[in-house]
């Protein structure tokens, strides 16, 4: 088994790496309706229902980026939704993918001598797929 390491897993735009990621973020989530009925005595019951995926990151700030703060911003503007990939890039591992609108984006500048950076958030439209990288 091999451990993947932090600093090699990124969000792509498609073929297009994020630029200069410093931290990156995936969840899943299941919304479990409650099927419990007077059948059911005193144990409640639960089925599965909607899925739901959002994701979020921060990036360093870099105007000349190939894809950036500027991107997502253009994206978030339109209304358009980006070709999400997490990923190592490593032939045949896996990477997750699937298609996001942008529905947080800021810019934070903290202190005296610390990279500008923005913090963006991603809501999932459609699944969330796990395949091989070709």
């Amino acid at each position: 088994m091999a451990t993947i390491l932090a600093k090699n897993m990124k969000f792509f735009s498609g073929t297009t790496a994020f630029t200069c990621q410093v931290d990156v973020s995936i969840s899943e989530s299941v919304n479990m309706f409650n099927t419990t009925c007077k059948d059911s005595g005193a144990n409640a019951s639960f089925s599965p229902g909607e899925q739901s995926w959002t994701a979020s990151g921060t990036a360093n700030l870099d105007w000349t980026a190939t894809y950036g703060y500027a991107e997502l911003k253009a994206a978030k503007d339109a209304g358009t939704s980006i070709s999400l990939v997490f990923s190592d890039g490593v032939v045949c591992n896996k990477k997750l993918s699937g298609t996001a609108y942008v529905s947080s984006l800021g810019l934070e500048s903290s202190g005296n001598d610390n990279a500008v950076t923005f913090p963006f958030e991603l809501q999932g439209t459609g699944a969330l797929v796990l395949a091989a990288i070709p």
